[in-house]
């Protein structure tokens, strides 16, 4: 039996995952988000509330799952600005970098001391973070500084966790319809639910950054 914890998965991305995952009855899931609401029904998942943004919820969260835990998925995120907004706002810029960065760190750091040998972390961040991204633009720019800060943090935890066997992965799952994607976006939230899924399954490198199935550059 594995355990894992999946953070924003009331919808998109992490409600497909989450999904996907308690497919197999070896697997328990705990899921979270702001709201605490969830449309799941399944005896190996269990849904609780939790707001990245807010040091004392991430403190309950933790505390109330005081378990030895074999995988994270940090997920949750959030954009704020209109996407053809270049300027920044630096209310948008810390709200921006308290859930998609600041709030995913605290969260991991504080559990790390429940993850078995051989654990695995996967940071959900996105091309928009990627300083080799043939089509970039001066857009979403609040977003965009988060996720490539989370992809450092990625490769700094890889490197400090070697001792513990605990891999630390970056996967983009490229432009999906979800709310923030949009209809018109190339992917579905199962494929990129498959793709998280293939990572968990394999034993992969730690400190790299993943793309449908495939190391992509930084």
């Amino acid at each position: 039996m594995k355990t894992g914890i999946i953070t924003g998965c009331s919808r998109g991305i992490g409600l497909a995952t989450a999904k996907l995952l308690i497919e197999d009855n070896n697997i328990e899931l705990i899921g979270t988000s702001t709201s605490g609401k969830h449309s799941i029904s399944k005896p190996n998942f269990t849904g609780y509330q939790l707001n990245l943004s807010e040091s004392e919820s991430i403190y309950n969260f933790v505390a109330n799952n005081n378990l030895k835990i074999d995988f994270l998925i940090n997920n949750a995120a959030i954009l704020l600005e209109k996407w053809d907004e270049p300027k920044i706002n630096i209310e948008q810029l810390k709200q921006t970098f308290n859930v998609n960065l600041f709030g995913v760190i605290e969260l991991t750091e504080k559990l790390l001391p429940n993850f078995n040998t051989n654990g695995h972390i996967i940071n959900i961040t996105s091309d928009w973070g990627s300083f080799s991204e043939p089509n970039f633009d001066e857009f979403q720019p609040h977003y965009k500084m988060s996720k490539a800060a989370l992809n450092m943090y990625t490769k700094l935890l890889a490197k400090r966790l070697e001792p513990q066997n605990i891999t630390v992965s970056s996967l983009d799952p490229g432009w999906t319809q979800t709310d923030m994607g949009g209809n018109e976006a190339s992917r579905k939230p199962k494929d990129v639910a498959n793709d998280i899924k293939n990572l968990l399954n394999s034993t992969p490198n730690s400190g790299l950054f993943w793309h449908q199935g495939k190391v992509r550059s930084w």
